[in-house]
């Protein structure tokens, strides 16, 4: 018998990035929260939870917040491993970071789907818009992303999509994680003497 609010599958998703770029700010849109121009940098890491309804499967989303700031990374990285997706924001006009970035989600949890997240969509001009999305498909192949998605916190662009987007990974991540039933070969252990 299944509950209907049994929860199929439950993905680690967890949002890195230099100081300042939003990740905060795009969980809070996410949420449907109001807009807050907040400067106050993410000290330590913090999750909430999301369920989204994905080909009759109901995904919880596991979603961490990690601080940005240097002083705080290395307690942040503690919390990369066993995520399952990781969104790399940055600030489209400086994209100096994220080769840094993924570099770190790779070492942490090299099995994690990578989307890259240019965020502040909202300041761009349509010329760097257009930019960035020439960008994209380079920066997608480059980095071995699964997608590039530009988002604007502020008027909520491309919001919905990434957390969607990474939902509707499940077969995919599921898939990959399950254990392969291979039999082990036990060989007797070859002693080397001492003497």
């Amino acid at each position: 018998m299944t509950s209907e609010n049994q929860i199929d599958h439950t993905m680690k998703v967890i949002l890195v990035g230099s100081s300042g770029v939003g990740k905060t700010s795009l969980i809070s849109a996410y949420f449907k929260n109001p807009f807050e121009n907040n400067d106050l940098p993410t000290v330590a890491p913090a999750s909430c939870s999301a369920v989204v309804q994905v080909e009759k499967k109901k995904i919880e989303l596991q979603i961490w917040d990690t601080a940005g700031q240097e002083r705080f990374q290395a307690i942040s990285q503690m919390f990369y491993r066993d995520s399952h997706v990781a969104f790399v924001c940055f600030d489209p006009k400086r994209t100096d970071q994220v080769e840094n970035w993924v570099n770190k989600i790779r070492t942490e949890a090299p099995d994690c789907l990578v989307y890259l997240v240019a965020t502040k969509s909202d300041i761009l001009t349509q010329e760097e818009i257009n930019e960035i999305n020439q960008m994209a498909q380079d920066m997608t192949q480059t980095y071995h992303a699964e997608a590039f998605i530009l988002t604007s916190a502020k008027t909520g662009n491309g919001v919905q999509d990434l957390f969607e987007s990474a939902a509707r990974c499940y077969p995919q991540i599921f898939k990959a994680n399950t254990p392969k039933q291979e039999p082990q070969q036990l060989t007797p252990s070859k002693r080397e003497k001492c003497c």
